[in-house]
């Protein structure tokens, strides 16, 4: 097989009933609790994509948090925001969250209890 996300690579000598490939779509906990005929049936239905001449599947990943991110230095760059709410305990605010409020503007943080990065933890 050689359908893979994101590199290509030669796998032609792995087994049906390898998680080699399957490592590449689906996180390791889940795959321990895959029976063997699972991954087999999967590693079948991928092989069928190789022979269809799929062998290569993007996965194209989603940037808003950068996106926001960037959003929020261009309105403070441009002195249109004096406080700024973010939705998120995400540590990709980490660093604009830094430089709004070392400049004295006034950042409100919302995000579930224990579920704030350590990195945006720091400033409260």
């Amino acid at each position: 097989m050689s359908l893979l996300m994101g590199d290509s690579k030669d796998v032609s000598s792995i087994t049906p009933d390898s998680p080699q490939i399957l490592k590449q779509f689906i996180r390791a906990p889940l795959l321990q609790k895959m029976s063997i005929e699972a991954i087999e049936y999967l590693n079948t239905r991928l092989k069928e994509l190789n022979q269809q001449g799929i062998l290569y599947i993007e996965d194209l990943k989603c940037n808003f948090d950068v996106e926001i991110g960037r959003d929020m230095l261009l309105d403070y760059r441009d002195n249109k925001i004096e406080n700024f709410i973010l939705w998120s305990g995400d540590s990709d605010f980490a660093d604009p969250v830094r430089q709004l409020l070392s400049d004295n503007k006034k950042v409100v943080l919302f995000a579930t209890a224990r579920r704030v990065s350590v990195e945006l933890n720091e400033f409260w």
